[in-house]
């Protein structure tokens, strides 16, 4: 993997423009033999009984997980049998108790404000589920791709379901949106994939362009969940299913800024020199279905396993020289102890950076609106990408002049 110090850059297939973000997480189901061999993601275990028209209510269990790895490097088939990745199941017939048994997993951090995340992904073909991949913080910060498998009745495309959920004060109707694709869910694996920025929700599925929001935005950091579940509502999941029926999934990648001041703090630390080269990785775009047979590109060293498999971090090397190129920075008069503008760390300063040698090639002009103690942050601006800090410890936001 490449070294990735300062960080991640997304495109956004919409509007061509790219973003970069501090953090990653990815997890490569096809190759992982026991849930307990990463530590991104927890089993959940709850349970809720029937609501309105629902028969049953929802079990969310231990044992309805089950990793299913590639038998070989190369076969379609898991280790047993059927199709690879994380198998998420609903169980199939009438339940013994108040609750369907179904599947639920959720990310151990809830610390993720803003970024692009992927889910790799075949669906179940039996009548009676609804399956989720979701960012969450609470019922009003929410943004959810769902699955219906009572909607794939034609053979040559079906419904998503694109939905947030917001405030109240937005109207549902404007954050419901059905989306058909040209393909079944549940004939072979597809990336879906939502884009979170400070002022849209963008949705993809395989690197086309679904639907873009941007009303009812979350503004809260939260964590991600993968969820499969019945409770026989003839108004959404109908069910449980004739028998069991499990999505595969083959990969999780989320790349994103963290609220975290620890992890922030580790960010600056480590993005010293951007000079050298791979200091940002670029994120490729899926624009295809993803083939289990073929290797997908992860720019993490671990995809989710312990840290220790990892070679330990290299200590902090000492500030490195500013970077080559013409820079010209011409700020205002600068007073630390000017006052703060709401919501902020004391903005106080302003420039115009220009640099002739940028990251793969990209040019541009950036306005960043600096707090006095990051003056020298300076060199952590990149063209073609903008940045937020979500914990207001960094105080800039980079806007595009030209």
């Amino acid at each position: 993997s490449a070294a990735c110090e300062c960080g991640y850059s997304t495109h956004s297939i919409k509007s061509n423009e790219n973003e970069v973000y501090t953090d990653v997480l990815e997890t490569d189901f096809l190759h992982l033999p026991n849930f307990s061999e990463q530590e991104d993601w927890n089993r959940q275990v709850w349970s809720i009984p029937p609501v309105g028209t629902a028969h049953w209510g929802r079990n969310m269990t231990l044992d309805t997980v089950q990793p299913n790895a590639l038998a070989g490097d190369v076969g379609t088939a898991g280790v047993n049998g059927g199709d690879p990745g994380l198998q998420m199941y609903v169980r199939g017939g009438v339940p013994e108790g108040e609750g369907v048994p179904s599947s639920e997993i959720a990310t151990a951090r809830r610390d993720i404000l803003y970024g692009s995340f992927r889910v790799g992904m075949k669906y179940t073909g039996e009548n009676g589920t609804c399956g989720a991949f979701f960012f969450y913080w609470d019922d009003t910060q929410e943004i959810d791709i769902e699955f219906l498998s009572k909607l794939y009745t034609n053979p040559n495309k079906s419904d998503l379901l694109l939905v947030i959920h917001a405030p109240s004060d937005v109207p549902t109707s404007e954050l419901f949106r059905p989306t058909t694709v040209d393909f079944r869910p549940d004939f072979g694996y597809h990336e879906y994939r939502f884009d979170w920025t400070p002022e849209t929700v963008t949705y993809y599925a395989d690197g086309k362009f679904l639907w873009e929001s941007t009303r009812g935005v979350p503004t809260h950091a939260g964590g991600l969940t993968l969820n499969h579940w019945s409770n026989g509502d003839p108004g959404w999941s109908n069910g449980p299913p004739a028998k069991d029926a499990h999505m595969s999934i083959s990969y999780v990648k989320a790349y994103f800024n963290t609220t975290s001041e620890a992890r922030n703090a580790n960010y600056q630390s480590r993005c010293r020199d951007l000079s050298k080269p791979d200091t940002i990785c670029k994120v490729p775009d899926q624009t295809s279905p993803p083939d289990p047979n073929q290797s997908t590109t992860f720019l993490s060293p671990n995809q989710g396993k312990p840290a220790q498999d990892s070679p330990p971090p290299p200590k902090p090397a000492d500030p490195a020289p500013p970077a080559p190129g013409p820079v010209d920075v011409t700020p205002p008069a600068l007073d630390p102890e000017a006052p703060a503008v709401p919501g902020s760390k004391n903005w106080l300063h302003e420039a115009v950076l220009q640099r002739s040698q940028m990251s793969a090639g990209i040019r541009g002009v950036w306005r960043g609106y600096l707090s006095y103690q990051h003056q020298q942050d300076l060199r952590a601006f990149r063209a073609g990408s903008r940045m937020w800090d979500p914990t207001g410890s960094y105080g800039f936001l980079l806007s595009k002049l030209g």
